[in-house]
């Protein structure tokens, strides 16, 4: 063991110290960025500052709010441009199969005519059989038609229309095909934009003080304070209204927008994956589950009105309910499965026929 210098070991001890205390000062450092709140601290800020906090932050959150309503718009445009597609491809398709069927029916027809040529030793019928070299050079021979009668020739005249019908009608179906394939893929891509989008505005809340999400809050609640008229368009006037989702989401006006086998009756509220969805006015819950809708909810409203809400992850407090509570959780259940997690919300006044819930909904937008 080497010896050491006394000085020496004054000079190391005292830098030991120093490391020691530069070391607790980190820590300190590090703790109070710990428990600082996210997005910076509001402590010490004053009312005006904290305000103006949360005017930007809603400024930020409108913007990605405008990106995600347009991205909206765009995906149900191509899920309504879809299923005009798929209609189109079924009309087709049944078409196709009565053409298929009238042509096997018109070619038997014609060949029991060329065997009644060939039985009764028609030469010249016999030749232009034999001499053919399938159905097709058969029809196009021009000296068949010097020697077969009026009923024959418009026997013929259906299996050349049929034969044109059948293959316009394929080209059309591999032409609706792409365009399917293009229709899918537009939905792909605007789905994965919307729930990064969505994701986005969650992710900004989440990162930003609470204390300035709250104040955000009131003041939407404060500019909202007015209340919501339908707005037009067949909506309904909802004094009480609650939003029914609860974080970030989108919607758009896809009333009655074309469905396999129906119109559509409500409008989908897209939004992430197990977003609290709570109840619009006070009421009572019945669950339900199967179907297309998948889990839902009737939510039979204090003020007369039913309200439905499908496609849910799973529920939430059931029985009697007053407006604001979480009923359920945005899910992708029912024949929404494997597109991006909606509420499909519907409106029922005094329990009757569907309205556009849109103009309610975009009045009360949270």
């Amino acid at each position: 063991m080497h010896d050491v210098m006394p000085g020496k070991m004054e000079k190391a001890g005292s830098s030991r110290k120093a490391l020691r205390g530069l070391a607790a000062a980190l820590a300190l450092v590090l703790c109070a960025l710990v428990i600082m709140p996210a997005g910076g601290s509001a402590y010490g800020a004053t009312l005006e500052e904290k305000q103006a906090q949360a005017r930007r932050l809603q400024a930020e959150i409108d913007a990605l709010k405008g990106q995600s309503q347009q991205i909206t718009a765009e995906y149900n445009a191509a899920l309504t441009r879809l299923e005009v597609i798929h209609v189109s491809v079924e009309e087709n398709r049944e078409r196709l199969e009565e053409a298929e069927k009238n042509y096997q029916q018109a070619l038997r027809t014609l060949n029991d005519r060329m065997r009644a040529m060939y039985k009764a030793q028609d030469v010249s019928g016999i030749e232009v059989i034999l001499e053919s070299n399938d159905i097709d050079d058969l029809l196009t021979r021009v000296d068949y038609m010097s020697m077969i009668g009026r009923r024959d020739a418009s026997v013929l005249g259906e299996v050349k229309a049929l034969q044109k019908e059948i293959a316009d009608t394929q080209a059309v179906l591999e032409e609706q095909q792409d365009m399917q394939n293009s229709a899918v893929a537009t939905i792909r891509e605007k789905q994965a934009a919307l729930q990064q989008s969505l994701a986005g505005q969650q992710t900004l809340l989440n990162s930003t003080n609470q204390e300035i999400v709250q104040i955000m809050d009131q003041m939407n609640r404060d500019r909202n304070s007015g209340g919501g008229g339908s707005g037009g368009g067949g909506g309904l006037v909802v004094g009480s209204f609650v939003f029914p989702v609860r974080g970030p989401h989108s919607f758009s006006n896809d009333w009655h927008a074309p469905r396999t086998g129906h119109l559509h009756q409500g409008t989908d509220i897209f939004a992430a994956m197990g977003t609290p969805a709570v109840a619009c006015v006070s009421g009572t819950c019945e669950w339900g589950e199967g179907g297309s809708a998948g889990i839902y909810i009737r939510l039979d409203g204090d003020d007369g009105n039913v309200y439905y809400y499908m496609h849910l992850q799973r529920y939430g407090q059931g029985g009697h309910v007053s407006a604001g509570t979480i009923i359920g959780y945005v899910g992708d259940t029912g024949n929404a499965a494997g597109g991006p997690p909606h509420l499909h919300f519907e409106i029922h006044p005094g329990g009757g026929a569907a309205v556009n819930p849109y103009p309610t909904l975009a009045a009360h937008v949270s």
